[in-house]
């Protein structure tokens, strides 16, 4: 037991709180009738789905797409507005969609060379998308253009608990609460450890938002700091964060906030 209780002390003795809350100014909000909030976009583009429908809005205009065949959405990347990436984990396939929710191509991890199994992914620079191979356990970029593989790390030891991309790094969260990145030409740095959450946003390298028992936090990694988002909603089903609006989703309901994270 005496084991068990060093490691609790250890993990969170380095983690800092502070009472400062985060203030938040609502902009605006909107109506939807969805299933689930995926997020907005730099265009400021809302997405969802609904009914295993994928819907794209703004304030004229509305697109959808739907695969049958393809079975459950798992993930949809919306790093890049004019590229959006839908995950199909029963089908170990991507599917790459346009501006207009138009399919452009599909890349299925069954069909490689060497196959692979598509654990984790995302949108990154220069025709590539981000892979994680549970096979291998091993990440790799994936040039869609030239169909060529590039395996970049060896073997990760811990599982990967959740995840996030931009075009020139790829971050992950360990099971330990680890939180880590590689970028691009295949270079690992180790950020800490993180708080125990339920649902996170990881915004980049060193901004996290995340959830705890329906309440909003920021983390900053370089200071290990947490900070409560002064948040008035009592509940909510989803949050995501983008160009300095944190949008939360309750109840058919976006409601946008302005916010500056530190």
């Amino acid at each position: 037991m005496k084991k068990y209780i060093l490691f609790f002390v250890s993990l969170f003795s380095s983690i800092s709180w502070t009472q400062e809350k985060i203030i938040i100014k609502k902009v605006d909000s909107t109506y939807t009738k969805s299933d689930i909030f995926i997020g907005k976009d730099n265009l400021k583009n809302d997405y969802f789905t609904f009914k295993n429908v994928i819907k794209k809005s703004n304030t004229t205009q509305e697109y959808e797409y739907q695969n049958l065949s393809f079975g459950k959405i798992e993930k949809i990347c919306i790093t890049n507005p004019l590229q959006i990436v839908v995950f199909y984990e029963d089908f170990n396939a991507l599917i790459l969609l346009d501006n207009q929710l138009n399919e452009t191509q599909q890349i299925n991890g069954n069909n490689f060379e060497t196959p692979i199994k598509i654990e984790a992914f995302g949108l990154a620079s220069q025709n590539q998308v981000w892979l994680y191979d549970g096979f291998l356990q091993k990440i790799s970029l994936y040039n869609f253009k030239s169909n060529i593989n590039k395996i970049i790390s060896t073997p990760l030891t811990t599982m990967i608990k959740d995840y996030n991309s931009d075009f020139n790094y790829f971050y992950w969260i360990s099971e330990e609460l680890d939180f880590y990145s590689i970028s691009i030409f295949g270079k690992i740095n180790n950020m800490g450890k993180i708080p125990e959450y339920d649902t996170i946003q990881i915004i980049d390298n060193t901004k996290i938002i995340y959830s705890k028992h329906k309440e909003l936090y920021y983390f900053n990694t370089n200071k290990a700091l947490a900070q409560k988002i002064d948040l008035n909603q009592k509940s909510f089903d989803k949050f995501f964060f983008n160009n300095g609006i944190l949008s939360i989703f309750t109840n058919n309901q976006i409601i946008n906030y302005k916010i500056d994270l530190p």
